[in-house]
């Protein structure tokens, strides 16, 4: 069966590849839309007082050329924009840092970057476009995206005589895109202020009868807004676009997701366009959805469905399938394209029947026409308690308390003090532990209904190798990743007390005497003054195992606090002779955080990656190829 569907799927792509009559030309508009204000406080004479608009334009064109573009060429004007939008930062040599990142990412040796920037495209700078006007489509580029991410797509819709406008993804200044409605906004404002300029010009015969929109990921959103607002457009793509949310994994993503959806401007059931929404399969891999909005469900007209059962998210930008990620990502970008392709032919120009194919793609085995349904919203109960020392009966602060599959979790207040708020029939086993104490579990169903707990602690007598320092000469050396990366980063979310990061560091030498531990605060949005606890583990299987601290090393973080942090570990005499994982926790806020705020650590080139524990009693998980900026100043 699955051999009967790629043949279809190669018959189908033959008719449709077929039809293409055009070079793709490529160009860029620059303009600077004076009804906005893009830098607050300044005066009309400075160069970003008002919203500048930059658009790359994907057209068809009969003349030949041979100033055929690079990969590299699409991801230059990014660095040129990164720099210009903040206006007080160079961005020089982004390129090759988000090249080899992309490759890293997709699990490619160190320097697979250069093959990335060096791929050819099929697009042409400055080719004189047709007279003849063409339909006219906006995509919506994804968060902090460009056309580059999806050129791929972009260029065979003008080899098939389309006029495609990217609209890049940028908020409010300082440009970087967020969830929150006033920076989605913008875009939304950008597309808009793109269709009066492009009415104007004289360059690109366009039919602006004929208007259709690729959303992509959080442009889905964007480019649902603009519908509501302009009702010329009379198609929609969306590439997993979040116009669709499931509720649960980031409650920051959800608070500003559901000021969107309270300020009703989306209103999908009143659309009158035809709707083509393609959904990826790796949705509920790492949570357990608590609601959805599901625009697709929501929408009256006409509607289709498709979720490509073997994907990523990542898989529905371009990147992963040009270099050949792997065998899924090439099939999904594939499916994306012809799909997309077909659906503006039927409803822009009439040609084909896209009711026909999409019966047929329903036929693989690799494709699912129904929307996830999601279970009920579970009650919850609250577990509370106090964790004391057995021997001295004081509070012990800062205890991991937690459950061990669901990755629930929080740690104890300075009073030991402890609030879990758990689902009612949950079958689990709360862990309570701490450094220098032997740790406790319980089945869930032991603890449910029986009021305030009192867990104590025995210590355990375990202590660092003791190790004889002699008198000669010892060499300092930093090992571990250096990075200092303001754009590359990484960190923890609005309440995540309990979370952890950490990488690997290899020691060359034994022993190896520790003097400091030190990482870079690149953003920090928390608004009040919050502690941080250092972790070194042992490791087993790859993975963190046995803390081999006896004592808390906290870490205190002022609010709004950036820049290089240095913690003193000379105190400590903490000597290593194996490699280890080293982490930072997060253990407390003076005051109570507010949703959406943050704390982000530099994030750099590191062969073995970045893992997190989501909850105290967590697992810890590979969370990127890249490391987070975490090293050690040694001496041996």
């Amino acid at each position: 069966m699955k051999l009967i569907s790629l043949c279809l799927l190669i018959a189908l792509s033959w008719n449709i590849y077929a039809q293409q009559a055009y070079k793709a030309g490529f160009k860029t508009f620059v303009f600077t839309d004076s009804s906005r204000v893009y830098k607050p406080n300044t005066s009309i004479p400075e160069k970003l007082h008002f919203r500048s608009v930059e658009l790359d334009i994907w057209y068809p064109s009969q003349n030949n050329s041979t100033t055929q573009m690079l990969f590299r060429d699409f991801l230059k004007l990014f660095e040129q924009r990164a720099t210009l939008y903040e206006d007080k930062k160079d961005y020089s040599g982004l390129t090759e840092e988000l090249a080899e990142l992309f490759t890293t990412e997709l699990g490619f040796v160190k320097g697979s970057g250069k093959k990335l920037l060096n791929i050819q495209t099929n697009s042409y700078k400055n080719l004189k476009s047709l007279k003849e006007k063409k339909p006219l489509i906006l995509y919506m580029a994804g968060s902090n995206g460009m056309g580059f991410e999806n050129y791929k797509l972009l260029e065979t819709l003008a080899q098939n005589g389309y006029v495609v406008v990217s609209i890049w993804s940028v908020g409010r200044y300082p440009g970087n895109m967020t969830n929150n409605k006033l920076d989605m906004m913008e875009q939304v404002y950008d597309a808009e202020a793109a269709i009066k300029v492009l009415e104007k010009q004289n360059e690109l015969a366009i039919n602006f009868d004929r208007v259709g929109i690729i959303g992509c990921s959080w442009g889905g959103m964007s480019a649902s807004v603009f519908n509501t607002r302009n009702p010329r457009v009379k198609a929609m793509v969306s590439l997993d676009g979040t116009e669709t949310h499931y509720f649960g994994e980031d409650e920051k993503s959800d608070d500003s997701i559901t000021e969107i959806h309270n300020s009703n401007i989306l209103k999908p059931e009143s659309q009158p366009i035809s709707y083509f929404y393609l959904e990826s399969n790796d949705k509920f891999n790492d949570f357990i959805p608590s609601g959805e909005y599901n625009y697709y469900k929501k929408m009256r007209s006409s509607k289709y469905y498709l979720r490509v059962l073997n994907s990523k998210h990542g898989d529905f930008l371009c990147i992963p399938s040009i270099i050949n990620a792997s065998q899924n990502s090439v099939e999904t970008y594939n499916t994306i394209t012809k799909s997309s392709l077909t659906f503006f032919n039927s409803n822009l120009k009439n040609e084909g029947r896209f009711d026909s194919y999409y019966t047929q793609l329903l036929n693989s085995k690799s494709l699912f026409f129904k929307p996830f349904e999601l279970r009920a919203i579970e009650n919850k109960v609250t577990l509370k308690g106090n964790v004391t020392d057995k021997s001295t009966e004081l509070p012990l602060p800062y205890v991991n308390v937690g459950t061990k599959k669901s990755e629930i979790g929080t740690v104890t207040n300075e009073g030991g003090e402890f609030e879990l708020k758990l689902p009612h029939n949950l079958n689990d086993t709360v862990r309570i532990s701490m450094i220098g104490y032997k740790a406790q579990a319980f089945p869930t169903v032991e603890l449910l209904g029986e009021g305030k707990l009192l867990i104590k602690l025995e210590k355990d007598s375990k202590q660092l190798k003791e190790v004889v320092i002699t008198a000669k000469k010892t060499r300092l050396k930093t090992i571990g990743n250096k990075t200092t990366s303001k754009f590359l980063s990484t960190g923890f979310g609005y309440n995540q007390l309990g979370a952890e990061m950490c990488i690997r560091i290899n020691i060359r030498k034994k022993p190896t005497f520790v003097n400091a531990f030190n990482f870079n605060i690149s953003y920090n949005r928390l608004s009040s003054d919050a502690l941080f606890r250092l972790n070194i583990y042992n490791i087993n299987n790859g993975k963190p195992k046995d803390n081999i601290l006896n004592e808390n090393i906290t870490i205190p973080i002022s609010a709004r606090q950036t820049g290089l942090i240095s913690v003193d570990l000379k105190p400590y005499n903490i000597v290593l002779d194996e490699d280890v994982m080293v982490s930072i926790e997060w253990l407390k806020n003076e005051k109570e955080t507010k949703k959406g705020e943050a704390i982000f650590f530099s994030l750099g080139l590191f062969s073995g990656g970045t893992f997190v524990k989501p909850s105290s009693q967590g697992k810890m998980k590979k969370h990127s190829s890249m490391g987070v900026g975490f090293n050690l100043d040694v001496r041996y």
